[in-house]
């Protein structure tokens, strides 16, 4: 469907704006022609009249002049001042023949830009494929092109744009005096042009903004960085490692709480401290240096630091800071998109789609890359620890992770909604291994499933990964599931560090700190969203009127059908062909208004019974019996057709709602069980008597909806609203 998009904006929108070119040439063209007719009338006329003039005759004689019968003087007049103002009428048809070929030329261009560009991308993204060198040439020039191309392709449209305007405003002048009408008409179109114009200067100013979005952002990371002096130990083991493979070592390790082991060349930022990072940055979650054994260590740290070894390390270093950073700058730009003024977010929406396609159109060549690189790591990572090892800490890594994350939201949650006589953890790394070592380890089924990558797979699953290290996934599993022993995680985890309780203590009031920070502003706005509704709304059909009118008029019609069957029976039998067409009317127009008659009644007996009630946590519709709580509700949509639908998607694991009533005079909701929908169809929806339009619904709804889930999460947090 983007790629239709794109089509239409970057190659159809152009091609119908040369169509307009074509026609106003070929109108300027014949006008041309008409004048340069009228031009040889004139230089005929001239001699004619001046020769009238001078004959005996020349003060009675008259002539017709466009059916008005004019004096020889008063028509040598008008000649002069025809003649006057043809010079200007002439050089405007020339003018407008050249304005007309530059709207073909301009749209042309954006057309051919547009489809270059878009043709450009699907190459680029199949060239990708062949190499990881391919992949970061073409990345790289398309990310330095492109922002241009685009710009290019704006500016042409909105100078055709701004050309057919012009076209027309000129176009209206004519010979003779121009009317009132006529002249605000040319103003109001030039002022039209003039916005165009400051639409495309507007465009200067948003290049910077278009050309970041096609540059990295650092990205932003959780943790500490630690020096050689703060960990000896750690330094000169991953440097060791490094040296083993060959690899170019980290400039800066950071230790993190929950974030997995990997490597970065991007800029870092680092939270809460912003400090940023340049360079290579190995990224440690301290507790797992605890958690798994030395050789496990050493499989996973030599996996990540293949990253910057051999073939890999210029796909690490120049590829992805970027690819990655113009994800989130992409990210970004959407966000911002949403608070922009209109013109911002017209001129910018081209280039965001342009954007996104971009970088799908590479997706499935980083993600293929991808894929060889981790199985490459993995094959790394093992040389230096055993296969044995490499796959028990996959395993173990996978068996921990959901634990380790549910034990810290946990200390998350004490922290930020403390309870008298309650302690708060200050040395979280070590209050979470020790109780993970009450915890018995299990790995799911599916973890170790082999199954077909997808091309939208960025790692190979375990169980393939697993495979290729030509290990048993029943050993690895043995292995990478046994319980953590409290002592020698905690002994193992401190042993990198010159004073681990002081490093611990700093990295645990950092991230405690950071996520009540966190934590706050959402409750903040959570609370917020729930109070922004009070009570609850009754809406209603409120069609009374439309069904009274309705109904008379399929009154009268269905009356004059009735009439038409009494007339075909009173009609002689002799007659044949006029009661046949007397039955044939009569019976379509009665049969068509009965069937049409109970739906408009519908709407005179419903009109002012409940339809739906808005409460803070519930939707209630009149026909279902139970009330459907807002909780369960995943999105909604209106749609305005025939009348207004208003359709509930439900979440996958809420209850269907029951029909309790299907009375013909009560609002029926309809409940599609398959596709999880609840659907309500009415002509209109009113409050307190009063139709709600689209816009004012729409909103009413989402308030409501924002509201119940606002509510509903601050009660999963043990919050009252």
């Amino acid at each position: 469907m983007k790629i239709y998009k794109l089509i239409a904006v970057l190659i159809l929108l152009p091609l119908g704006l040369n169509l307009v070119g074509v026609w106003q040439l070929q109108r300027s063209v014949d006008n041309t022609q008409r004048l340069n007719e009228i031009q040889a009338d004139l230089v005929h006329a001239r001699p004619y009249l001046e020769k009238l003039a001078r004959s005996p005759s020349a003060l009675t004689r008259t002539i017709e002049v466009d059916g008005e019968n004019l004096s020889l003087s008063m028509a040598l007049s008008r000649l002069a001042k025809a003649e006057e103002g043809f010079g200007t009428v002439l050089v405007l048809g020339n003018v407008t023949t050249w304005l007309a070929r530059a709207v073909i030329a301009l749209s042309l261009l954006a057309a051919l830009v547009g489809g270059v560009g878009l043709a450009g991308l699907k190459w680029a993204g199949s060239r990708a494929l062949h190499s990881r060198e391919r992949l970061l040439h073409t990345f790289s020039r398309v990310s330095r092109i492109l922002p241009f191309v685009l710009v290019g392709h704006i500016v042409a449209v909105g100078a055709a744009v701004s050309v057919i305007l012009s076209f027309e405003a000129l176009g209206m002048w004519h010979l003779g005096r121009m009317s009132a009408g006529e002249l605000k008409f040319i103003i109001v179109v030039l002022m039209l042009v003039a916005a165009c114009l400051y639409s495309i200067w507007q465009m200067g100013k948003q290049l910077r903004v278009m050309l970041r979005m096609f540059e990295p952002t650092a990205m932003q990371v959780m943790g500490r960085e630690v020096t050689p002096d703060e960990a000896p130990v750690l330094w000169a083991y991953v440097r060791d490692l490094a040296e083993r493979l060959g690899a170019l070592s980290p400039d800066h390790i950071v230790l993190g709480m929950t974030e997995g082991f990997y490597v970065t060349s991007s800029d870092v930022s680092l939270l809460p401290s912003e400090a940023v990072l340049k360079g290579r940055t190995l990224h440690v979650p301290i507790m797992y240096l605890g958690l798994i054994d030395a050789a496990e260590t050493s499989a996973v740290i030599g996996h990540e630091l293949a990253h910057f070894a051999g073939e890999d390390t210029e796909y690490s270093l120049r590829f992805l800071p970027i690819y990655d950073g113009i994800g989130r700058s992409l990210g970004v730009i959407a966000e911002n998109m949403i608070f922009s003024g209109l013109l911002q977010r017209t001129i910018m929406r081209p280039a965001f789609m342009l954007g996104i396609y971009f970088m799908e159109s590479f997706d499935h060549a980083v993600n293929h890359w991808g894929r060889v690189r981790e199985l490459a790591a993995d094959a790394a990572g093992a040389s230096l620890a055993g296969n044995a090892a490499a796959a028990s800490a996959l395993v173990r890594i996978s068996a921990i992770d959901p634990l380790l994350q549910e034990h810290v939201y946990k200390h998350i949650t004490y922290a930020a909604n403390p309870e008298p006589g309650q302690v708060l953890t200050k040395d979280l790394p070590t209050s979470v291994l020790r109780e993970l070592a009450d915890q018995t380890l299990t790995l799911p089924e599916e973890e170790m499933a082999i199954q077909l990558p997808h091309p939208s797979d960025t790692h190979p699953s375990n169980g393939e990964r697993v495979a290729a290290l030509q290990v048993a996934a029943d050993d690895a599993i043995r292995t990478g599931t046994r319980p953590v022993v409290a002592a020698q995680a905690c002994a193992a985890m401190d042993h990198y560090f010159i004073n681990p309780q002081a490093l611990r203590t700093r990295l645990t009031e950092d991230f405690m700190s950071h996520q009540v920070a966190h934590d706050a502003e959402l409750v903040s706005e959570l609370r917020t969203r729930a109070n922004a509704v009070t009570g609850d709304v009754v809406l209603h059909e409120g069609a009374r009127l439309r069904g009274v009118l309705l109904t008379l008029f399929i009154g009268a019609l269905l009356a004059l059908g009735i009439f038409l069957l009494v007339q075909w029976l009173s009609f002689p039998p002799t007659m044949t062909e006029k009661r046949n067409h007397l039955l044939i009317a009569g019976s379509v127009l009665t049969l068509l208004m009965l069937i049409l008659l109970p739906a408009v009644l519908r709407l005179c007996l419903r009109a002012d019974k409940t339809a739906l009630v808005l409460t803070p946590d519930h939707f209630v519709f009149a026909n279902l019996k139970s009330p459907i709580p807002i909780k369960d509700i995943a999105d909604f949509e209106l749609h305005i057709a025939y009348g207004t639908f208003l359709t509930l998607h439900l979440e996958d694991d809420a209850p269907l709602p029951e029909r309790a009533s299907r009375s013909f005079s009560v609002p029926n909701a309809k409940v599609f069980k398959k596709k999880r929908r609840v659907v309500l169809m009415l002509a209109q929806f009113c409050r307190d008597g009063k139709k709600l339009t689209p816009d004012e619904l729409g909103p009413l709804i989402a308030d409501y909806v924002n509201a119940g889930v606002a509510r509903h999460l601050l009660q999963r947090r043990f919050e009252k609203a």
